[in-house]
């Protein structure tokens, strides 16, 4: 899957229909973040949420924006959502 422009609560809603349909419970989920310039509280949510819907699969957000991930750290998200990890450019 890869996620393009922005991620906030206008869009966050597309966001958690389409993995729903993709994510498979125990089984991995790659988000290629390459081409995502912001998000806000409402779009972490969703990727909390998917994280929760595979279960014990991995949800990998590659590629993302330096700015990016250094939010998901400062929330301190792979701790609290053990299943999620990302990687940054």
């Amino acid at each position: 899957m890869h996620l393009i422009g922005e991620l906030d609560l206008t869009t966050c809603d597309l966001l958690v229909t389409a993995l729903s349909q993709a994510a498979r419970p125990d089984r991995d989920l790659v988000i290629d973040c390459t081409r995502l310039d912001f998000i806000d509280a409402a779009g972490i949510a969703g990727l909390v949420r998917a994280a929760r819907m595979i279960g014990h699969g991995q949800l990998r957000l590659t590629n993302m924006h330096a700015a990016l991930a250094e939010i998901i750290d400062l929330l301190d998200l792979p701790a609290t959502v053990p299943n999620l990890r990302h990687d940054s450019t």
